[in-house]
């Protein structure tokens, strides 16, 4: 059976409290642990190297649309796709009958700088992604003449928790380490940072040291191949 939220800010305050297990949390103990889970969640989408491991999202594209959207299903107005921000973009490509046509991520700089080539409707090539503080917007560049199946694989920001949820979104090895974070964050909150001692500091970096070590995030913003829109090479190569 699934921890609820409720035991796991528990668990995490008695790492760095002198109370009795036994003890309950105290006024607005709970209320507080709650907003720091929630706030570390939120941080760790800035770089995604600490939320867990990628997956892939499916959108079928209509004809000449440009942009797609993703962020939280509560996310007002409603997102194309509902799986959360996307924090951070692994790889792209399309899908029709059978045939699987790779996407570049091209800078958003790049593109905004470069000639675009009309007509602006044809096989898309290029993704080109905006990322925002609540949702993230990509690009396909060019507008697709048919419908495509859009492929996504990357890193979604975590939902928030609720006082009502469990930890079953979760995978194990996550919560090991998410466990660990808290407990740092709420012995500042509550004046017991004492209680943080060095091997509780080497448990968390080696959890995080885990962490990252399974993270298929790619850093690099560098191109081996300038831009290749369509305007610009076309104008650099004289045509």
């Amino acid at each position: 059976m699934a921890q609820s939220v409720k035991g796991f800010i528990e668990d995490s305050y008695q790492l760095v409290t002198a109370n009795n297990p036994v003890v309950p949390l105290q006024g607005n103990d709970f209320i507080k642990g709650l907003q720091f889970m929630n706030e570390l969640l939120t941080s760790y989408s800035a770089s995604a190297l600490l939320l867990t491991v990628s997956r892939e999202v499916v959108f079928n594209m209509a004809i000449g649309q440009q942009f797609v959207t993703f962020a939280s299903p509560d996310f007002i107005p409603t997102p194309d796709v509902a799986s959360g921000r996307l924090a951070n973009l692994g790889n792209a490509w399309l899908l029709l009958d059978g045939v699987t046509y790779p996407l570049n991520n091209e800078d958003r700089d790049e593109f905004m700088s470069a000639w675009k080539y009309l007509p602006q409707q044809g096989l898309p090539r290029y993704v080109i992604v905006d990322y925002n503080t609540d949702y993230t917007t990509m690009r396909v560049y060019p507008a697709p003449s048919q419908v495509f199946e859009l492929h996504v694989y990357g890193k979604f920001q975590l939902a928030q928790f609720t006082a009502n949820d469990d930890m079953s979104t979760l995978p194990g090895y996550y919560t090991r380490f998410l466990r660990l974070a808290l407990a740092k964050d709420l012995g500042a909150y509550k004046g017991r940072m004492a209680a943080w001692t060095d091997k509780l500091e080497g448990m968390l970096k080696s959890a995080k040291e885990d962490m990252e070590s399974v993270s298929s995030v790619n850093l690099d913003i560098e191109t081996d191949h300038g831009s290749w829109l369509n305007g610009s090479w076309r104008v650099k190569a004289g045509i």
